[in-house]
């Protein structure tokens, strides 16, 4: 099997394994994006552009890589291939976890090709606009923006949309509560610039840790390591010092100027997650100073554009692994399985939590950690909670427990002003600040009553064990 420890491994792989299409020559100007939604929408296979006009021929570009289990699988050490199988494999890895040290190293293949101060030029990398309303071209969808908390020393890898400003600048949009946007307040506070690199295609390890909810406490690098099987080799930025990954396609290295909100440009409008757009933001969004490029010859620009639910970048919904280990540590027992519907990296708005009923509030208990836990706070709007005999990957399913088992006088609750997306489209306008965003939660308890789950109606379906014996006894 192909080395997947860097986006040419993996590319390789995706050959080998029959899940990759070419082309050559689409415009980068709203093709490129409509290939890579409706490839989505089939989980098509994964597709690499070339051949771009105004552009050096070998520039690329790689999209919808992960949309299925089958080709994320592999980046994660995974072998199941459906939903919830996935997401129990992943579980076990999550709770397994231990750190991969990086290994540094000098230089690297994306040292091949350097950029520097008045030599910067962003517009030599082909980058699509990915939606029709989009206000710019988004060079950073399948990135990874590295920073290092001036205070505590800690990196941190996370996945933030990177807009092209100009020729060598870019805002990054990372927002309020976010570990970026905290590492970048506190140097502003202190009045110095916040050094950021950000990886523009990089090993599907890298990537994946990156866009994940993971605790404070988890070293992005040393947990792609894990992913991966192996250490990922890092080389220290000329500029920053920052740890970049050595075998990367593109890093930008720069800086964000300590700057006053309202020095911040327009950023956005931009086709996110929900399946709606962001209007433009003034004031909101850091600005980096670009003042390097590095890339590999013939570079690889990873391209993960959020679409419009139910097609994603992801296969299925990764952070609800990381939410059911929150629920877990908080006190939560037996639950038996945590999913989401409309998702980026965390489960998303409409969240579910299955559990087998142990004692009166249990299932409210849940309902109430998952709603202010981490993992299932930002972005979150319904978190639904069930009982262990509904498939919580079947909508129909989830529907039918809420339907028939939710007592509306006692199941469902309101909470107030809990940490929101800024990607909520249902926020109304006097309530957007970008001081950051808070939204209300929906409990809702769609499980047997617990005080008199023995009165319940019982199920008018046979057991699927029996079924399953049945219809292979006829061959049905």
């Amino acid at each position: 099997m192909a080395d997947v420890t860097d986006m040419r491994g993996y590319i390789d792989l995706l050959k080998e394994m029959g899940e990759l299409r070419e082309f050559d020559g689409v415009d980068l100007n709203l093709e490129v994006g409509a290939l890579t939604e409706r490839a989505a929408e089939k989980e098509g296979d994964a597709l690499l552009f070339n051949n771009f006009k105004n552009h050096p021929a070998g520039f690329r570009v790689i999209t919808n890589v992960f949309r299925t289990c089958k080709r994320t699988g592999p980046a994660m050490g995974i072998a199941a291939q459906n939903g919830i199988d996935f997401l129990h494999e992943w579980r076990k890895k999550l709770a397994a976890y231990k750190p991969v040290p990086v290994q540094q190293v000098e230089g690297g293949p994306v040292m091949e090709n350097q950029m520097v101060d008045d030599e910067v030029d962003l517009y030599k990398f082909p980058t699509p606009k990915w939606h029709d309303l989009d206000g710019g071209p988004f060079i950073g969808t399948g990135c990874g923006v590295i920073t290092k908390d001036l205070d505590t020393g800690k990196i941190n890898i996370g996945t933030y949309r990177v807009m092209v400003q100009d020729k060598n600048h870019v805002s990054v949009k990372m927002n309020m509560g976010k570990h970026g946007r905290m590492s970048f307040e506190r140097a502003r506070d202190a009045g110095k610039p916040l050094p950021i690199a950000i990886t523009l295609g990089q090993g599907p390890a890298v990537f994946l840790a990156a866009q994940m909810p993971l605790p404070p406490d988890v070293n992005e690098f040393e947990f792609a390591g894990y992913l991966q099987g192996a250490p990922v080799a890092v080389a220290r930025g000329a500029f920053t010092g920052l740890p970049i990954p050595a075998n990367a396609e593109i890093v930008l290295e720069g800086e964000l100027p300590p700057m006053k909100d309202e020095d911040m440009p327009k950023e956005g409008p931009f086709g996110e997650w929900p399946g709606y757009f962001t209007e433009e933001n003034v004031g909101e969004t850091p600005v980096m100073t670009v003042k390097r490029i590095y890339y590999r010859n013939n570079p690889i620009l990873l391209g993960a554009p959020p679409l419009k639910p139910p097609a994603s970048y992801l296969p299925m919904p990764l952070g609800a692994a990381t939410l059911w280990e929150q629920l877990e540590k908080a006190g939560i027992p037996e639950v038996k399985g945590v999913w989401g519907f409309v998702y980026g990296g965390q489960p998303g708005p409409f969240t579910v939590v299955s559990i087998k009923q142990r004692y009166a509030g249990h299932a409210k208990q849940a309902l109430l950690v998952a709603a202010g836990a981490r993992a299932g706070a930002y972005g979150g709007k319904f978190v639904v909670v069930v009982d262990d005999d509904i498939d919580i990957t079947n909508p129909g399913e989830v529907i039918w427990a809420i339907a028939t088992r939710c007592y509306v006088n006692r199941g469902i609750d309101i909470v107030k002003d809990v940490w929101a997306s800024v990607c909520e489209p249902a926020m109304p306008p006097e309530e957007r600040s970008p001081r950051g965003y808070t939204s209300d939660r929906v409990l809702i308890d769609a499980c047997r009553p617990y005080k008199w789950m023995d009165q319940f109606p019982a199920v008018n379906a046979f057991e699927k064990d029996f079924k399953d014996q049945i219809a292979g006894k006829y061959k049905l």
